[in-house]
């Protein structure tokens, strides 16, 4: 799973005052920083596992969060304590094949170079569905590398415990950024098997692919699609949902206020720290593209 970095950032606060001949508008907030953390264990031994440390920024400053270097950073289990290194400017890796398994409890331990700690747990769910395969149809527009838009379907199982998921796509191994991907629970298919349920889209067009890259191409023939679904745990799940919150503007019921802040399950450092350490397990099914315009899902349903 691609990872995704986030910041939390503190809005300036605006004071007016007034007189009846003139008005004084200005800002009278000020930037304070935190230390972001994206701390994400999966149980893929094939994927690098990795804690991302960075500094917030204002605003209305337009710039890229600055890494958090020297920090020594650990994850154990109770057993085995592992040490993530140092790869790029704020990047830290863990060692080749380390990787987490279900149901394993798990404690990261940040120390920065200034002395500040922090700390949090994790506890990996177990899988909460069964991914066996997925197909896509094409859903419209053939203007080759214009406006297009594919329809991913999955075929599995849905294990009757209450599940939360986050679910993305990807084309030949170039995943949508983060908050292109969806969270969601599993009240569409809860304890039933999926015969075709179209779970994505591919939204390809010209100016997401300047953007984002290849994942946003148009498809062609001989093109690896892949969908990918992270089993989240219930924690997880509400602050991913409170963080695509903050950040599209968006708000079930319409019109509701945001949060003012994400929770966090990391503590430490007076308070000063945003971001979130979550264990998540990880099913994934691909398919090649045979014939990117045809509109209908050429496999059958798999028999149970």
């Amino acid at each position: 799973m691609k990872s995704f970095r986030i910041s939390i950032t503190i809005c300036a606060i605006l004071a007016a005052t007034a007189c009846s001949e003139e008005t004084d508008l200005r800002s009278m907030g000020e930037h304070q920083e935190f230390i972001s953390v994206e701390a994400l264990l999966t149980d893929r031994a094939d994927r690098t596992q990795k804690v991302i440390l960075s500094k917030t920024v204002p605003y209305f400053e337009n710039a890229l969060p600055e890494g958090v270097s020297g920090a020594l950073v650990t994850v154990s289990d109770g057993m085995e304590e592992i040490r993530f290194t140092e790869k790029d400017n704020g990047v830290y890796e863990a060692p080749s094949g380390y990787c987490g398994k279900a149901g394993g409890r798990y404690h990261l331990t940040i120390s920065l170079v200034d002395g500040e700690v922090y700390e949090a747990d994790a506890t990996m769910p177990h899988n909460g569905f069964r991914l066996d395969e997925v197909d896509y149809a094409f859903a419209g527009n053939k203007t080759m590398g214009l406006d297009s838009l594919w329809t991913l379907a999955i075929w599995g199982q849905d294990l009757e415990t209450t599940d939360y998921y986050y679910v993305t796509a990807g084309v030949n191994d170039n995943f949508y950024p983060f908050e292109m991907g969806e969270v969601t629970d599993d009240i569409y298919f809860s304890g039933n098997v999926i015969n075709g349920f179209p779970i994505a889209t591919l939204m390809q067009y010209s100016m997401m692919r300047k953007l984002y890259g290849d994942c946003a191409k148009y498809l062609e023939t001989g093109d690896v699609v892949t969908l990918e679904a992270m089993t989240l745990s219930k924690d997880f799940f509400d602050y991913l949902m409170a963080v695509l919150l903050n950040g599209t503007m968006s708000a079930i019921p319409l019109f509701s206020p945001q949060p003012a802040n994400c929770p966090t399950n990391i503590k430490g450092g007076d308070g000063n720290v945003a971001g979130y350490f979550a264990a998540c397990p990880v099913v994934s099914a691909s398919v090649t593209v045979d014939d990117p315009l045809r509109p209908y899902y050429k496999k059958s349903a798999p028999t149970f």
